[in-house]
């Protein structure tokens, strides 16, 4: 795997490592968060208890816990710890409280250094007991240091981790999506010579047709050649769109009338729906409706659509393509057998498949199953694999829409609703092709 391939697994690998980090950073700063409230709170009512021990149980300054200082005043006589912080005790506080009788506690700082002192009446006496916070803190400093340093190198050894892994899971990905973009340029390629021989060979046809100079042509002959021409024409527009699809460095939006697009896929089908006795009508405003996207794409799902209907129809066929405020509306009708309940809900599934509705029992085995998207006139079909309505849902999801069947008294309805993008916007990146890839392989996995 080489080139623009391996260039989106590693920007899609680094990617995934700065969300893995993004994602652990925001769970340790929670955790680290929790920790120093905790500690932070057990510090404060370890405190807390220590002074009110010291202002209310302790008769002398000699007794006082460490890590703190008392002054007492008796009858106007105080006492004062040896090394009491210079600018304590703090005398207006112990007047506030012999006046009345009230204990109070306040935070102060002094030369930089925090200490809180709580001031509290002990019978005949005034207690004032000064706790020093400076050791508290520099705990839950150098604590925080601590979670710092961890969680930075657990965040750094989590996003290469995460960066292995993902290159580790991704690259099978991105190789099978490799080799499916080399199997659809090769066969593309493949498929060009024979084509163009096919439709030069028609081509000669339908002029030695015209230039006979005997009796005419048979009835119907010109046009079943130029049906086979188009035919062929169109085929070789399917295996450019296809060669320029399987090109990863470029996905290019442009502005396509989709009212036009309708009416020449339904023209192409119109030759073997005939055959079937179906007739296709359109349905809708007729001047264009232009939105920007992906002709391939949009040419795929509109035949997916009508092959589904043609097979299933019994007589009429109806395409409408609508316009829902800022929503752009196809949908397909058939006269047919409609979805049994059972197909309904994996109708847009790759490899769905159901018996026709009109087989007989016996002809019902699974390996002669035809799927959800065949009609009765191929229940001769020995196996047909059910990718159409799978790349209707599929491509509607690339545009940003949805594809969902609708409801109607007989036959089947398919609604496929298109947002209309006014401008084509910034082509997808590599993370979002990868991960349109991911879902791809979901699918068919």
């Amino acid at each position: 795997m080489k080139g623009q391939a391996e260039d989106e697994l590693q920007r899609s690998s680094w990617r995934l490592a700065l969300q893995t980090g993004a994602l652990l950073v925001l769970l340790l700063v929670a955790i680290a968060g929790s920790v120093l409230l905790i500690v932070s709170t057990s510090q404060a009512s370890a405190a807390q208890r220590l002074l009110t021990t010291a202002t209310e149980h302790v008769d002398s300054i000699v007794d006082a816990p460490a890590g703190t200082w008392l002054a007492i005043s008796n009858q106007g006589v105080l006492t004062v710890s040896p090394g009491m912080p210079s600018g304590l005790p703090d005398l207006q506080a112990i007047e506030a409280v012999a006046a009345s009788g009230a204990a109070a506690q306040e935070d102060v700082s002094i030369a930089g250094r925090p200490y809180t002192v709580r001031t509290a009446d002990s019978g005949s006496r005034v207690v004032q007991a000064v706790f020093d916070r400076h050791e508290n803190l520099e705990e839950l400093n150098r604590l925080g240091l601590a979670l710092l340093l961890t969680c930075g190198g657990a965040v750094v050894l989590a996003s290469l981790l995460a960066v292995w892994l993902a290159r580790r899971t991704m690259r099978p990905m991105a190789e099978a999506l490799d080799r499916q973009r080399r199997f659809v340029a090769d066969a593309s390629h493949e498929l060009r010579t024979p084509l163009t021989l096919l439709s030069m060979r028609a081509q000669m046809l339908r002029r030695r047709v015209a230039s006979s100079p005997l009796q005419g042509p048979p009835a119907g002959i010109e046009a079943d050649v130029d049906a086979m021409i188009e035919d062929s024409r169109s085929l070789t527009r399917l295996l450019e769109d296809l060669l320029i699809s399987a090109d990863s460095r470029r996905v290019e939006l442009t502005e396509v009338d989709v009212a036009a697009l309708a009416d020449d896929v339904a023209e192409s089908f119109s030759v073997s729906a005939a055959r079937r006795g179906v007739t296709i009508e359109r349905s809708g405003p007729a001047g264009p409706l232009g939105i920007f996207a992906a002709p391939t794409a949009l040419r795929r799902l509109f035949v997916a659509l009508l092959d589904n209907a043609v097979r299933f129809a019994r007589e009429r066929v109806d395409v409408g393509v609508t316009t829902d405020s800022r929503t752009l509306v196809i949908t397909v009708r058939d006269d047919g057998p409609g979805f049994t309940d059972d197909v309904r809900p994996r109708a847009f599934e790759r490899f769905a498949t159901a018996p026709p509705a009109n087989a007989a029992p016996e002809d019902a085995a699974p390996e002669d199953a035809a799927p959800a998207d065949a009609g009765p006139e191929d229940a001769f079909t020995p196996r047909h694999y059910g990718l159409g309505l799978a790349l209707v849902a599929e491509v509607a999801a690339q545009h940003g829409g949805r594809a969902e069947i609708g409801t109607q008294p007989s036959g089947a309805v398919i609604v496929v609703h298109l947002p209309i993008r006014r401008n084509p916007g910034n082509p997808p990146t590599a993370a979002s092709r990868l991960r349109a890839t991911v879902s791809r392989l979901r699918r068919m996995f």
